[in-house]
């Protein structure tokens, strides 16, 4: 009797426990299309800075097809930190994704930087996705995250849980990488240290006030400017030129943005991150705002007829220099960068230049031609193709709109005036910061977030050539 007492004892604290461990169980979600990688070393949990979304999030991303959940989550790792790892237990589920305790196969490398969000940086910039994905790493300890920052705030309290069950790890704190630099860009690297350090030696007031004037110089390479100075180049040039400046833009930035994939060099802070003063990501050879601006420029000039040694030419160049300066100081390009691009930016507007000195080319209609726009537009869903990146995802979009803004609108595009320009600029720009503002709603979907990406300048685009049609110039009032 006793014995079947205890039989029945042990079969009812047996099945008890079973049903707890069934209930603590992490339940699959039913629609599983996620996998994370929760990577904890010196008691801090790796993030990634997500450049789509602008927001912070575990490394991981979508389960393809023919892919295990572990599978995926180790190589969206490798592909977003640079890391590799060895993917352990499930921890848990966050929404509907799967989060793995991942282990580094060697030492997590840190600087001892501390970025804005207090965590310390990780040498990123050889990661498959960095620029494309992600604009940066960091290691970060979880209760100096900020729920508002994270991509998903509703899922952090539950990340946090998990952390405490994630593997600890080592790391090698380093103070900089410089050794990794190219050794030209290594002495440039101590120069641009040396230019920030001389500067903040000054007295408070003194050090602000030259810091914020060289970054005002970075301003000729903002999308706020941009915004400003087409209206004004659409009054004072013509729509004609307008076009031809778009070509060239477009010609100019697909080149560069080609050659920074194929050589891969990173910007000064990502050596040494206490350099980076502007925000930024990507790679910087060749220099993509010193090769518009120059190309830019000089077609200006040509179509003013003001090529060569003069004030115009003078007032360009100083105007180059201030944003070089200002690219060099803010650590986001190497002198190397910006005369490779420079280069890079004249030559595209000397084949414009040569075209225009053939007389029986008319430049001006050839760079308005459905044909010509077509082509480029043909150019652009190639590289788009070859390289599924949202930047040239967003040059497609741009190109195809302004194909069909030559096929169908320009031809009734109507002149416009100062005042009218001015209200342009200023209408352009709070479209700008308004799609800036609505972004914020869909940060935590990476479609949402990548569609206002790839829809932002073709919106203001589309919003200009609107003004430029319904806004007539006011009849000339004439002087008895």
């Amino acid at each position: 009797m006793n014995k079947r007492l205890s039989l029945l004892g042990i079969t009812f604290i047996l099945t008890l426990m079973t049903s707890m461990y069934s209930y603590a169980a992490p339940q699959a979600p039913a629609d599983l299309k996620g996998a994370l990688c929760l990577v904890r070393a010196d008691d801090k949990v790796v993030l990634i800075d997500e450049l789509i979304t602008k927001q912070l999030s575990l490394p991981g991303g979508t389960i393809t097809s023919g892919e295990t959940p572990a599978e995926a989550a180790q190589r969206e790792t490798w592909e977003e930190t640079g890391l590799v790892v060895s993917v352990g237990q499930l921890l848990g589920y966050a929404g509907k994704a799967a989060v793995f305790d991942c282990v580094s196969d060697s030492d997590i490398i840190t600087y001892q930087y501390i970025n804005q969000w207090g965590g310390f940086e990780l040498p990123v910039w050889y990661a498959p996705h960095y620029g494309i994905e992600v604009a940066r790493a960091m290691l970060i300890q979880p209760q100096r995250v900020d729920t508002g920052n994270y991509r998903y705030p509703e899922e952090w309290p539950e990340i946090e849980k998990m952390f405490a069950s994630a593997t600890e790890q080592s790391i090698n704190s380093v103070p900089d990488l410089i050794k990794a630099a190219p050794a030209i860009s290594q002495y440039e690297l101590g120069w641009i240290s040396a230019l920030q350090y001389s500067i903040a030696e000054l007295s408070a007031p003194v050090s602000q006030f030259i810091s914020r004037l060289i970054l005002l110089g970075g301003a000729f390479a903002s999308p706020a400017f941009g915004l400003l100075l087409f209206p004004l180049l659409y009054w004072q040039s013509g729509k004609a030129f307008c076009f031809k400046a778009f070509f060239s833009v477009a010609v100019t930035s697909l080149i560069c943005l080609i050659a920074q994939q194929g050589f891969v060099l990173p910007r000064p802070y990502a050596y040494l991150p206490s350099l980076q003063l502007v925000e930024s990501s990507g790679y910087g050879f060749p220099s993509l705002p010193i090769a518009v601006w120059v190309s830019l420029g000089i077609l200006w000039l040509l179509d003013n007829e003001k090529l060569g040694w003069n004030k115009s030419s003078a007032a360009l160049g100083v105007s180059a220099l201030c944003l070089a300066f200002s690219l060099f100081y803010s650590g986001r390009a190497f002198m190397v960068d910006m005369i490779v691009g420079a280069m890079l930016g004249a030559l595209v507007a000397w084949h414009i230049v040569r075209l225009n000195e053939k007389p029986n080319i008319n430049v001006d209609k050839l760079l308005s031609s459905r044909r010509v726009w077509l082509g480029l537009t043909a150019v652009s869903a190639a590289v788009a193709f070859w390289w599924q990146m949202p930047v040239f995802g967003a040059w497609l979009v741009i190109l195809a709109l302004l194909t069909l803004i030559v096929m169908t609108v320009m031809p009734k595009m109507e002149e416009i005036s100062l005042r009218q320009a001015l209200l342009m600029s200023v209408v352009l720009l709070a479209g700008h910061y308004l799609v800036n503002y609505a972004a914020t709603f869909v940060s935590s979907s990476g479609m949402l977030s990548l569609v206002i990406d790839l829809l932002r300048q073709p919106l203001l685009i589309g919003l200009f050539c609107l003004m430029v049609r319904t806004i007539k110039l006011r009849p000339a009032v004439k002087v008895a």
